[in-house]
């Protein structure tokens, strides 16, 4: 039996699974992310085409994706394709949660598992204590501009008012970091930035999310090197992480004009605005635009990943890398293009990615 398409999404609000004949739902009803279509960007035509390579499939033979709600039509398509290639064999898809995805392949019930970020150190500490090494991390698609519940670039908000003209990766890190692992001196006020008059002795008032957080973590990472925060950051609160970045930005345009928070182009409020960020010093400052995005010139652009299990030195299991080959192919981009909320990768990363299989 075929299910129409149109009982496709319905069948989605579950954990589905992808066998040979039909898709059939196999837990409980979940909440989905969902965003609408933001961008048409086509899958580059030079990424190389997938053409299916010979596999030993054994009868009852199941792969078994588990892992993020956000990723969902992709990771959809991708088993669908994957699916239609080798037909007898079994592909289930589990959409819960990006947290489900490295804990499933700890205990074995993930072949792959689609994370909407990067691991928590938590999630990896636990592999690592199983196995002895990281999980092999594989990025799949670049992360939206700004859509609202899809893994987001990260962009620094501040007043309105604020006559800041960017920022460097360096500052942002001297700003909430007391490490200064980028080499930069300590920034407390605006005028420590540049800034004169009225701003010149203004104090910079941070703003944050408590650890561990994808968002906050990614922000530990990239931009402080892993470094210690400050502890004069305020934790904002609210109904989900997105929800307090809004908070923050209503807080900074009412109350708190020296503030600068780390969000998404969503959380963004008339009497707030976005800061262009340059990698380095007399580096251009740039904005998070579709293209900056794309390229990842933008400085904090972001990945979404596929985990999967690799002992160091070891093949890939052949179901596993023939996936993974066909996700990084041009079908594979053209998948992640359809959906027009996260952004197909460029051939150089497709390249990269690509060499890490064998």
């Amino acid at each position: 039996m075929r299910i129409p398409a149109s009982l496709r999404k319905p069948l989605l609000l579950a954990a589905v699974a992808v066998g040979t004949a039909a898709l059939i739902g196999a837990a409980p009803a979940l909440a989905l992310k969902y965003a609408p279509v933001a961008q048409h960007m086509n899958a580059d035509p030079s990424l190389p085409a997938w053409h299916p390579g010979k596999l030993d499939i054994m009868p009852e033979q199941e792969f078994h994706l588990v892992g993020a709600d956000v990723m969902d039509q992709m990771t959809l398509g991708w088993a669908e394709i994957f699916r239609k290639a080798y037909p007898h064999l079994s592909v289930t898809m589990e959409a819960r949660s990006s947290g489900s995805g490295a804990p499933a392949l700890v205990d074995g019930r993930a072949d792959a598992a689609p994370v909407g970020r990067e691991l928590l150190p938590a999630e990896e500490a636990a592999f690592v204590r199983k196995f002895g090494y990281a999980p092999l991390a594989i990025k799949v698609a670049t992360g939206s501009v700004g859509e609202l519940g899809k893994t987001a670039s990260t962009v620094m908000l501040v007043s309105k008012a604020n006559p800041i003209r960017g920022l460097t990766m360096a500052e942002l890190d001297a700003i909430y970091s007391t490490s200064d692992k980028r080499g930069h001196a300590d920034v407390k006020t605006w005028g420590d930035l540049g800034l004169k008059g009225e701003w010149a002795n203004r104090p910079i008032h941070l703003y944050g999310l408590k650890s561990p957080n994808g968002i906050e973590q990614y922000f530990k990472q990239a931009v402080m090197e892993g470094g210690d925060y400050k502890t004069n950051i305020e934790f904002v609160h609210g109904q989900g992480f997105t929800h307090a970045f809004t908070v923050a930005a209503h807080d900074i345009e009412q109350s708190q004009p020296g503030g600068i928070t780390y969000a998404m182009l969503s959380n963004l409020t008339p009497g707030t605005k976005v800061v262009p960020l340059a990698e380095k010093a007399g580096g251009p400052f740039l904005m998070p635009t579709l293209h900056n995005i794309y390229t990842h010139a933008y400085p904090l652009s972001r990945y979404v990943y596929i985990f999967v299990n690799r002992p160091p030195g070891q093949p890939l299991d052949p179901v596993v890398k023939q996936f993974l080959t066909m996700v990084l192919s041009r079908q594979g981009q053209e998948v992640v293009a359809k959906e027009g909320v996260y952004i197909p990768l460029t051939p150089a990363v497709a390249k990269a990615e690509l060499a890490k299989l064998n």
